[in-house]
Parts: structure tokens; C-alpha cells; sequence
């Protein structure tokens, strides 16, 4: 899954161009088939029936309904069908401006995107996939406002499921006390939920009554303790046990924490 931040900033502010949608169907199962996508145009995949396997540098993706696949310009694909039935869906093409390609990275990359079978979605894709085979100038431009409805759509999808995510505070604090021995921060914390660092701070303070980066002190000092007082490891290696790289910092948070130094708390609690 790629970030969400930069997903949105690409449906939301790139200059994206609409081409075209096809409908495709792969009816042979256990089958293999290779193409290439299309030179210098990317591509959001939207499986309508049955599921298939398609990988893409070695990176394998499961697509049935409520999955969506984008794929960037010419890359070289392998589906195989997983359903017992055809794999039918539909593919739009669009293109990004050449002299700011830069600036979009992401464009060229492939990632899937999970959209729990919204039925909005489904309802405006179907439509281009109508609009777009009467022919004349005025469906042309109309095919082009319901793609760019489809890109606002993903947009409000990614941003639902981001704000979900972050408003899970037990998954948070989960993700805390697994890797706190890894030195993990704050920002470390909102960049793997996808989140503003002040977002996470403010939430997490209203919801929790301290700030995370207090929360992961509190969870260091206090396996910092267990470890001097079940063990006889030198405190460099406590140190590093709880997330500190340097054991000079971790002597001077402990003492502040605890009015102990960490060799002054062995000693007394032995």
C-alpha cells in the first residue's frame, strides 16, 4: 500500500488527462497472460467480475471487486484468473503532463487500492463505461468530469480510511508497545498511520490524557526498571533494550523520571 498523502496529492492536485476506458475479459483459468501497459499513460484497473492474480516487478496483487489497481506506463504485467468464472474489468487510461512528470513520482508506480465494493464508485465507473461509447464532443468532456468524480471518490476513500485508522487509539498504542525497543518517536508513530504528527499528538492527548512521546518514556522507563531489577545486563545494553541509542541520554531521562540514576536504582531496589 503506498502513502496516502502522496496518493492524494496525485488524484488531487497532478494534472491528469482522461484517455479512454476499456472493458476487458480473460476467460481461461489457470491461464497466463502478458502485456505491457501502455507507453506513457497510466491506468486504474477495476475488476467488475470473478478475481485474478496480476503481478507487476515481482510484486504479486489479488483483484477481485473492491480492489483497485494502479498501474503506471509501460510496465510489464502476468495475470492469471483465480475465479472459477471469467475475470471481466475495466481499465482508464489517462496520461500526466510530460513536463511536470517530476514532480509525481507515484504516477509511474504500481499500488492497489482497497475500496470495500463502494457502491458509488462502482455506479459512476459504469457510467463513463456508457457515456464513453456515444460518440461526439459533448460526451468526450463528459467522460472526462465523471473520471475526474472517480479520482474526488478515491480521494474521499483514502481520507475516510486514513481518518479511521488514526482515530484508533488501541491500534496505536499496539503499534507503541511492539516496537518502542526500536527507538521509535512520535513522527515515526503518525508516518506509519499515515498522519500529521500534531494530528496524532492532539488526538492522542484527548483520548489518552498525555502526549505520545510521554506515553513511549513512560513504556522505556518502565521496562528500563524490570530490566535492572531482574537482571545484570550494564546499562548501555538496558539502554538499548528500551530504544536508546545512547546510554548517557537514557541515564539522564531515567534520573528525571525516576530521581534515580539507573545504577542508583539497582543498587536500591536490590
Amino acid at each position: 500500500m503506498t502513502n496516502s498523502e502522496h496518493l492524494v496529492e496525485l488524484y488531487g492536485t497532478a494534472p491528469l488527462t482522461f484517455l479512454d476506458i476499456v472493458t476487458q475479459k480473460m476467460a481461461e483459468k489457470d491461464s497466463i497472460r502478458s502485456f505491457t501497459s501502455n507507453v506513457g499513460a497510466g491506468g486504474l484497473l477495476f475488476p467488475i467480475d470473478g478475481s485474478a492474480v496480476f503481478t507487476i516487478e515481482n510484486v504479486e496483487y489479488m483483484l477481485e471487486r473492491g480492489k483497485i489497481l494502479h498501474v503506471g506506463p509501460d510496465l510489464a504485467i502476468e495475470s492469471q484468473i483465480t475465479s472459477d468464472r471469467p475475470f471481466e474489468y475495466a481499465v482508464i487510461h489517462f496520461k500526466l503532463s510530460c513536463d511536470i512528470s517530476d514532480q509525481f513520482p507515484l504516477f509511474y508506480k504500481h499500488f492497489l487500492l482497497q475500496t470495500s465494493e463502494s457502491i458509488k464508485l462502482a455506479k459512476i465507473v459504469q457510467q463513463l463505461q456508457q457515456n464513453f461509447l456515444i460518440p461526439g464532443a459533448l460526451s468526450y468532456l463528459q467522460s472526462k468530469v465523471l473520471f475526474l468524480k472517480i479520482l474526488e471518490e478515491l480521494i474521499i476513500i483514502t481520507e475516510k480510511k486514513r481518518s479511521d485508522r488514526i482515530d484508533d487509539m488501541s491500534a496505536i498504542i499496539e503499534y507503541m508497545h511492539q516496537f518502542y525497543e526500536r527507538g521509535i518517536s512520535a513522527l515515526d508513530i503518525a508516518n506509519h498511520f499515515n498522519t500529521e504528527r500534531r494530528k496524532l499528538s492532539s488526538l492522542f492527548f484527548k483520548q489518552i490524557g498525555v502526549s505520545p512521546t510521554s506515553y513511549l518514556t513512560d513504556l522505556r522507563i518502565q521496562q528500563a526498571k524490570l530490566l535492572l531489577r531482574t537482571s545484570d545486563l550494564p546499562i548501555a545494553e538496558v539502554a538499548e533494550n528500551t530504544g536508546y541509542k545512547d546510554h548517557f541520554y537514557f541515564s539522564r531521562v531515567f534520573k528525571k523520571e525516576t530521581g534515580f540514576s539507573p545504577t542508583g536504582y539497582r543498587k536500591h531496589m536490590g
